[in-house]
């Protein structure tokens, strides 16, 4: 059984594919999840590690092309869903990646589920993130990666992966979108100085966050923000103001 994740800002273009994999493949793919955003959808694939990952490419704030920012290895294939026949359908075949175009055909389906079986099978790699990456953008970096001091050397991770980070006297602890906990042995003002200034935001003296993250924000009972892996976190009240700034004004 091939598990799959949908990611799609369209509800039903969700609910139409999940119908179209639940009516035609019942006893070949589960669905073990569905998300709106790109956002979401990482925090998805974490939990549940799907072997397939149908991605919309158009989406609000992030397209799908930028789900590679999150994992330092990617374990899944990738199918991506368009509507826009020429929006980079170049890039993705000289990946070497799979697509179908909206509205999804029962027989596109079945021909990309088919060569992800067949790539499975025969070990071939389901996608070539560097090569996709020089295509859509050849002065891009492939990876946008921080190297972070600890006890032994140096832990080597994502940007994009890291959710926030929380002071512990002279060492930071650093929470990652995977749920892992890296204890870094600098302070947090020295963690800071290496993140970007455009993503990070020091809401507290304790907590410095990725803006990427952050699901809500309120003032009842004191400010506080509300991340989208569900940690909770109080923002510090004579740092509200530029807060709310740097939130709405990014």
């Amino acid at each position: 059984m091939i598990s799959c994740v949908i990611i799609d800002d369209e509800k039903p273009a969700r609910d139409s594919l999940e119908l179209m994999l639940s009516r035609y493949f019942p006893e070949k793919i589960k669905v073990v999840g569905k998300a709106e955003s790109l956002k979401e959808g990482v925090f998805i694939i974490y939990k549940h590690k799907p072997d397939l990952v149908f991605l919309d490419i158009e989406m609000p704030v992030e397209n799908g092309f930028k789900i590679f920012d999150y994992f330092q290895e990617v374990t899944f294939s990738v199918i991506f869903t368009t509507a826009y026949k020429e929006y980079a359908i170049k890039a993705i075949k000289v990946a070497a990646l799979d697509y179908i175009l909206k509205p999804v055909s029962v027989d596109d389906l079945k021909e990309a589920i088919g060569l992800h079986e067949k790539r499975h099978l025969s070990g071939v790699p389901a996608m070539s993130i560097e090569k996709l990456v020089s295509v859509l953008n050849p002065d891009a970096p492939i990876v946008a990666k921080v190297a972070l001091p600890t006890l032994h050397g140096f832990q080597l991770e994502k940007i994009n992966s890291i959710v926030y980070c929380l002071a512990d006297q002279n060492y930071t602890r650093v929470f990652t979108i995977n749920g892992g906990v890296l204890l870094i042995s600098k302070p947090l003002n020295s963690i800071e100085s290496l993140l970007p200034a455009n993503l990070f935001y020091r809401i507290h003296k304790s907590h410095l966050v990725n803006l990427n993250f952050i699901k809500s924000y309120s003032r009842a009972e004191g400010f506080h923000v509300l991340l989208e892996d569900g940690t909770k976190l109080d923002v510090a009240s004579r740092r509200n103001d530029d807060f709310i700034r740097a939130l709405t004004h990014r």
